[in-house]
């Protein structure tokens, strides 16, 4: 079991791993629906396409931070507890942690409400790509982990 002053030491990596995730999954969210709107023939200036992924920013930070941090916090933990039990795995322990976190949230959230809120994460590349995003935080988790 951790004790506090393990979980203190692993806190700034975590922020940084869920922070990073967020941030990415933003990105993805605001680029997969703009994309769509693209694809029906909508016009989206340049200025406008910024200031709206910064708007979905802004209004997604919150809600994702919380269900991210989470979802990470426990796959975390989890992948903590694997790695010496699966040494195969234990070098990609942090990145698979992270997808599979993001995958287990918006399987929960489709399982809940027939649907994803996350409009960007609703097709097979969206969910992908959040995946992706929960990767890379993992993969910034294990790199800012103190050993």
């Amino acid at each position: 079991m951790a004790s506090l002053k393990d979980l203190l030491r692993t806190a700034p990596a975590w922020s940084a791993a869920v922070l990073t995730t967020t941030a990415i999954a933003s990105m993805i969210q605001s680029w997969q629906v703009q994309s769509g709107l693209l694809d029906l023939g909508v016009k989206i200036p340049a200025g406008l396409a910024l200031e709206t992924a910064g708007r979905d920013f802004a209004g997604l930070l919150l809600p994702l931070l919380a269900v991210f941090g989470f979802a990470l916090l426990v796959a975390f933990s989890l992948a903590h507890w694997l790695k010496p039990r699966l040494p195969l795995l234990a070098p990609i322990a942090w990145p698979l942690a992270g997808g599979l976190a993001i995958a287990a949230v918006l399987m929960a959230m489709h399982a809940q409400f027939q649907m994803t809120p996350l409009a960007g994460a609703r097709g097979m590349d969206g969910f992908i790509l959040f995946c992706l995003a929960g990767s890379i935080g993992g993969f910034v988790f294990g790199w800012l982990k103190p050993c």
